[in-house]
């Protein structure tokens, strides 16, 4: 699972890292490059319930393997685009192959660990989308430099393809997948039993939020380094890679302390993460950030945007336990990656409006605030049981 994430990673996220690359290459405006992620993103947003209802129905080693290789091909036909709507678009489908990831490898993790374990093991496999982003933004630049965009992106899309085959080959799936009975697999239909619970639809809200800061930081974290701070374009995707890399430090920390200090809880990490990352904003909002303390802000300000996801989607996948959770796990991932369309376009939007980074920083930390009050105030959505042996998460 996390070799899964980190390749379709490394393919799919190449847009980040590349984009001073292609707004000059295509001529786009600083907005514009805010459409690049949503473009992906819009395709997974469009699959991801029916994503979570074929892992259900297929289950994980079959519906990855088919995303993976969607993913490689459709990077591979953006990188031969000659205009930014055909790139967008195949952007978009690329997406659907996207989809798969989150609700396949949220269904194999709680099939596969205990509820003592899933925190960290979610946290792991979580790991991989930002190793993939950081490979991406340390590899993909230099190469861009040296032989174009397009090659780039060829090298890009190689890597999900040849993933899709290591699936396909070493994936086993759990033993549970093994005794399913026909009757016991999910409808479509029984998601109104979840979707009535408030509680359950203001974290799906948060994923959204959130995500909506972590897409704007992974678009224009680049541009901001190179703009405001006076880095060149290999140093500025630099800077992404470490606030990436520490993405993946914080999915790791975050899901072994919710299983050891939080008794297998999984919001008060979201809590306390979120107040992190409106720390790393306004130091950014504000100019508090000399070129040489920024890539400490940056792992920062990554740790926080990239941790929260593991913790988002180990209590979503409890919430609806073995049966349903991949196709809970695909509702969650929609919410989130619908954020990814609000997100880029809206910092984009505001930056060209202002012409100055402050206003745009400013929002993201309102934005994490608000999640961390609505989290702390939410009732309990998992009841644990004895067998558990924790608190309520």
């Amino acid at each position: 699972m996390t070799l899964a994430h980190a390749c379709s990673a490394f393919s799919g996220l190449a847009v980040a890292p590349l984009s001073p690359f292609l707004l000059e290459a295509l001529h786009m405006s600083r907005s514009q490059v805010g459409l690049l992620l949503p473009a992906l993103y819009l395709g997974g947003v469009v699959m991801s319930l029916p994503a979570g209802w074929l892992v259900d129905r297929l289950g994980v080693r079959l519906t990855l393997v088919l995303g993976l290789t969607l993913t490689g091909v459709m990077i591979g036909l953006a990188a031969l685009s000659p205009t930014l709507p055909m790139l967008l678009g195949f952007l978009c489908v690329a997406g659907f192959g996207w989809s798969v990831l989150n609700p396949a490898s949220g269904k194999a993790i709680v099939e596969a660990f205990p509820p003592r374990g899933r925190g960290m093991a979610m946290g792991i496999k979580q790991t991989g989308l930002t190793l993939g982003g950081v490979g991406a933004s340390l590899i993909l630049p230099p190469i861009a430099l040296a032989v174009g965009w397009r090659d780039t992106l060829l090298v890009a899309a190689a890597a999900s393809l040849g993933c899709a085959v290591v699936v396909g080959i070493g994936l086993r799936s759990p033993r549970v997948q093994a005794v399913a009975v026909a009757p016991d697999r999910p409808r479509l239909a029984d998601l109104s039993q979840f979707m009535r619970r408030r509680g359950l639809l203001v974290l799906f809200v948060c994923g959204f939020l959130l995500s909506v800061v972590q897409a704007s930081v992974l678009s224009y974290l680049v541009l901001y380094a190179k703009e405001s701070l006076g880095y060149t374009v290999v140093a500025a995707a630099g800077l992404l890679a470490l606030a990436q890399a520490g993405g993946t430090v914080s999915r790791l920390a975050w899901g072994f302390v919710s299983d050891r200090f939080f008794g297998g809880r999984r919001r008060p990490g979201l809590v306390i993460n979120a107040l992190i990352g409106a720390a790393s904003y306004v130091a950014f909002a504000f100019s508090l950030v000399p070129a040489v303390l920024a890539p400490v802000v940056a792992a920062v300000a990554g740790a926080a945007a990239f941790g929260y996801m593991g913790l988002y989607l180990a209590l979503v996948a409890e919430v609806g336990g073995v049966r349903y959770a991949g196709l809970l796990t695909g509702v969650a991932v929609s919410f989130a990656w619908s954020g990814v369309l609000v997100g880029p376009p809206l910092f984009g939007i505001v930056l060209e409006a202002t012409g100055s980074y402050g206003l745009p920083w400013a929002i993201l930390t309102a934005v994490s605030v608000a999640v961390a009050a609505a989290l702390h105030r939410l009732r309990p959505l998992v009841q644990r049981g004895q067998a558990e042996a924790a608190p309520s998460a």
